[in-house]
């Protein structure tokens, strides 16, 4: 199966002039400030800018050709920018750059490190983009700890080739961010279209499991759309959506509370350390989560596959699912839950349109009782977190 691009390359290709500037450079000076300023910044102790080919200034666009790149500690991770232009830039003050579009253009990534991964993006467009100074950065201590302002960005014709293991091409990703609290942001969204999945592209394993569904290849598309408020601490996750054509969508949403500023704060510094992380979750509180399936036939071919393999028909074979279904669920050991979901289940499996499962706990629940009751009382947890599930609503 396809393998994704490592953490390193992925920040590259979408965060790519936002590393730890060093105190040396090696790359040629210009004497352009808005384009050396740029260089200061991709020029980092996690990258090192091996060379450019020009720098041009046109009326109040400043473009940087041939621009190219290596992560300093991976000599095997590649960077390349055929054009970029910084429109409407300035250096602030504080430092930073502000510039009112940026647009990158033929970014390549590669990574022979990373199962020869290697990304190209056709077009990179970021609006009303705010870059943190190089004191702000190296202050910070790592790339991965600075990120820009935006108001919007947009990546056009993105491929993600794992070479023998699969390509997938992306058509577009956008995402916005409507406000801000200081330098975090409080409400945007993400959308992506036009993932596709081919089966010729995968291996013989991935192959055959499309294949045998009856897929040629599933095109994917993805929304999520969040707010924070952090005055009252809530984080809302208000949709979380994934479809495949011809196959299903799936839609979540979440709602925490005592997600406050400091909170954020202290996440923010443990994001290279999980279980820093993981401890101050535990502090964190769940309002109320909600997963609903929707059926587009893949429901269908699974069913109609398995029934195949078992030499039986469809009916035959959901009637003999549907009665094995109290005993898989006898595991739970909650009677009441396990009947909820066994008569939700047989509904779906018998008229496959929808499912949906929402916790609504009549008071947050804290994460570390969640988690404690998960290991020590299971059976307890859908009635402390007001679990409820059905079938084929609107």
């Amino acid at each position: 199966m396809l393998h994704y691009p490592s953490r390193s390359a992925m920040a590259l290709v979408l965060a790519c002039p936002l590393l730890l500037p060093s105190a040396g450079f090696a790359f040629e000076a210009t004497d352009n400030a808005i384009a050396q300023r740029f260089l200061e910044t991709v020029e980092a102790g996690d990258a090192v800018v091996t060379g450019y080919k020009s720098v041009e200034s046109a009326n109040d666009t400043v473009t940087i050709s041939g621009l190219e790149a290596t992560l300093a500690d991976d000599d095997e991770a590649r960077l390349t920018i055929d054009e970029t232009l910084l429109s409407g830039a300035k250096i602030l003050e504080n430092g930073r750059l502000s510039v009112v579009t940026m647009t990158l253009k033929g970014v390549t990534i590669e990574d022979d490190d990373d199962d020869d991964v290697r990304i190209t993006v056709k077009t990179i467009n970021v609006a009303d983009a705010v870059l943190p100074s190089p004191e702000e950065v190296e202050a910070k201590g790592g790339a991965d700890a600075v990120a820009p302002s935006y108001s919007r960005a947009e990546l056009v014709d993105m491929l993600i080739d794992a070479g023998e293991e699969g390509q997938v091409p992306v058509a577009r990703v956008l995402a916005q961010i409507d406000s801000m609290d200081g330098d975090l942001p409080t409400a945007g969204s993400v959308q992506a279209e036009g993932i596709t999945i081919a089966a010729a592209s995968l291996d013989a394993d991935g192959k055959k499991a499309m294949t045998d569904l009856g897929y040629e290849s599933i095109t994917l598309s993805l929304e999520m759309q969040a707010n924070w408020d952090p005055d009252g601490g809530v984080l809302s996750l208000n949709t979380l959506k994934v479809s495949g054509e011809e196959a299903a969508t799936l839609i979540a949403s979440l709602r925490m509370s005592g997600v406050t500023r400091e909170v954020m704060a202290e996440l923010e510094k443990a994001q290279d350390n999980p279980e820093q992380a993981m401890g101050l979750m535990q502090n964190l509180l769940v309002d109320q989560i909600s997963i609903r399936i929707d059926n587009d036939s893949l429901v269908d071919r699974v069913l109609d596959k398995q029934a195949k393999e078992a030499g039986s028909s469809r009916e035959e074979f959901v009637g003999q699912l549907a009665g094995a279904l109290p005993l898989m669920l006898s595991v739970i050991n909650n009677a009441d839950f396990q009947k909820k979901v066994a008569s939700a289940a047989t509904a779906f499996l018998k008229d496959p349109k929808s499912l949906t499962a929402k916790a609504a706990p009549p008071a947050p629940v804290p994460f570390a009782q969640i988690l404690g009751t998960a290991m020590m009382a299971p059976q307890s947890l859908p009635d402390i977190l007001g679990v409820s599930i059905s079938a084929n609503e609107d």
